[in-house]
């Protein structure tokens, strides 16, 4: 089931769908009065629930532990009963791990029925349910990319989420076993100063790595190594989780281990419980579950190799549900294996971490790469949660937005042709690619500084406010460029060297945009025609910033 929060916009760009819904439980007294409360509200509390039946439009109030459905939408389907749409709304309810859950509607004679059959008790204002969860922390695999998944675990924790189970393959089924000890500490100590040597054995594994030449001279003499030796020596890794591990906090766990492993020469998935009464065997079997091979040298446990988990599961999902989850936190870090299909039953919940940005090279360690991502990992399930606003960036509070209307407006009046562009598909198709999701009306404010963001490089590892947003956009706009010393992949070193030295990347036309905002010649009108969205978003900066100056 996919969740979409959804704004008026969204109804009106599908209102012949909106439009057909029908009200299943009495919230109200009708069809029409239905979908008028539903649209009066939807900026606020609107979501739209999907899945392989159709689409449900969901109207909720989430208060601390609670959580009120206020009204309950259904486009026409045949597969829908009420037993789905109950079974959808509480696993809606349960991603976002509230305690409890009220249908707020009319009560009768055969809702009473229904209800208390399903374990509600009836209430004043409809019927109520206490949650029960069955949670599960699923980890896939991704080698440096792993600090990441330390950043969400932190995030769950400081919201008091306990997990059964935990299910990793390869870096997740060593980071699986940091939480099975439960020492946050521990896990940052590890990734907040592992570097490759620390990991793998090969010749140039402690060289420095500033620069595109050096790491890519590092990845070929992690490639040489591998060739010569059948696979890199996990020896290194294999003395850092010795020394990380604690036996007496993983006895005292009450959470259960399973980490996927690909058994030679079949190559059949198997997976294995971590016993936390045979430390060293259990070891054997992480190590197998994060041997990259032919990277990293296959592990031998009982006469049989095994390698990497992520060569048949690198997201185990499956592994979870089997085993009586009900809800799954998955979080996947852009690692090389196959993410198995899985079709999952609505009534499980299913909430999918992951950043929109790249998170640097998946073979090549570094402790200031590894404290980035853990930070993007923290901030991004905390957006999540509601706690920030952003989905590139992250921000103390929804910001901006309130000046998007004034911009247009204006932009009616003193630049008509940019006007004109927005008003057609083509230019929202371009924002869509640009910004790589949907843009509602209502946060296209927000949406837009986003977007000036990633064109101009600011760091996404921080909280911003709106001050301190702008303040790094002045920045970046005044600021030469700058020889990086960061630990990139290849595919990052590559969009770095073209947004920097290539006359006609994204980020040289932004800022060509910017400083020829007063040129209006027909020669300057088809260059903005062929890229109208750097130049309305040059606008809206300057737009902004003129009136920053004159609010100062």
């Amino acid at each position: 089931m996919k969740t979409t929060k959804i704004y008026f916009s969204d109804l009106y760009v599908s209102q012949d769908v909106f439009q057909q819904s029908r009200l299943v439980f009495p919230f109200f007294s009708s069809h029409s009065e239905a979908r008028a409360a539903f649209q009066s509200v939807v900026n606020e509390q609107g979501w739209r629930l999907t899945n392989q039946h159709g689409t449900v439009y969901l109207s909720c109030v989430h208060e601390g532990p609670l959580l009120t459905i206020q009204n309950l939408l259904q486009v026409p389907s045949d597969a829908f009963t009420w037993e789905t749409l109950v079974s959808m709304t509480e696993s809606f309810a349960r991603s976002r791990f509230v305690d409890q859950i009220v249908w707020e509607m009319t009560r009768n004679p055969i809702m009473d029925q229904w209800f208390v059959g399903r374990g509600y008790g009836r209430v004043t204002q409809g019927y109520h349910k206490q949650l029960d969860y069955h949670t599960a922390f699923v980890l896939g695999g991704g080698g440096a990319h792993g600090a990441y998944q330390i950043g969400v675990w932190q995030a769950l924790k400081k919201h008091g989420i306990i997990f059964e189970w935990v299910a990793g393959t390869s870096v997740g089924a060593l980071n699986g076993a940091l939480v099975l000890m439960d020492d946050i500490e521990a896990a940052e100590q590890l990734w907040t100063n592992i570097s490759s040597e620390q990991v793998l054995q090969y010749p140039k594994a402690a060289a420095k790595k500033e620069t595109l030449l050096d790491m890519m001279e590092q990845l070929r003499s992690l490639v040489k190594t591998a060739l010569k030796d059948n696979g890199a020596s996990t020896k290194p890794l294999a003395q850092l989780l010795a020394a990380t591990f604690d036996a007496e906090k993983f006895n005292a766990s009450k959470s259960q281990l399973l980490l996927c492993t690909t058994r030679l020469p079949d190559f059949k998935e198997v997976v294995y419980q971590f016993d936390s009464s045979k430390i060293d065997y259990s070891l054997q079997w992480l190590l197998a579950s994060a041997s990259f091979y032919p990277a990293m040298q296959a592990q031998l446990i009982d006469g049989i190799y095994y390698i990497d988990g992520g060569y048949r599961n690198n997201l185990p999902i499956d592994v979870a549900i089997e085993r009586g989850a009900t809800e799954v936190i998955a979080v996947d870090v852009q690692g090389p294996g196959i993410n198995k299909k899985v079709q999952v039953s609505e009534s499980i919940a299913q909430i999918q971490i992951a950043s929109p940005w790249t998170l640097g090279s998946f073979l090549i360690f570094d402790a200031k790469r590894s404290l980035e991502n853990m930070t993007l990992g923290y901030l991004e399930t905390m957006k999540y949660f509601g706690k920030f606003s952003g989905y590139w960036y992250t921000f103390d509070e929804e910001v901006f937005n309130d000046s998007w209307k004034p911009f247009v407006h204006l932009l009616r009046q003193d630049a008509p042709r940019l006007y004109a562009f927005m008003k057609k598909k083509e230019f929202w198709k371009k924002v869509r690619k640009l910004y790589q999701q949907e843009v509602p009306l209502e946060i296209c404010g927000r949406v837009f500084f986003e977007c000036i963001g990633r064109l101009l490089h600011l760091t996404p590892t921080v909280i911003y406010t709106k001050e301190s947003f702008l303040q790094a956009i002045r920045e970046k706009i005044m600021a030469e460029p700058t020889k990086e010393t960061e630990v990139w992949s290849v595919s990052e070193w590559l969009y770095y060297y073209r947004e920097q030295f290539f006359l006609l990347s994204e980020q040289k036309r932004f800022l060509f945009f910017y400083r020829t905002q007063q040129i209006e010649t027909p020669a300057f009108q088809q260059i903005r025609a062929r890229y109208p969205e750097l130049a309305v978003l040059s606008a809206y900066l300057a737009y902004f910033l003129k009136g920053e100056e004159h609010n100062g």
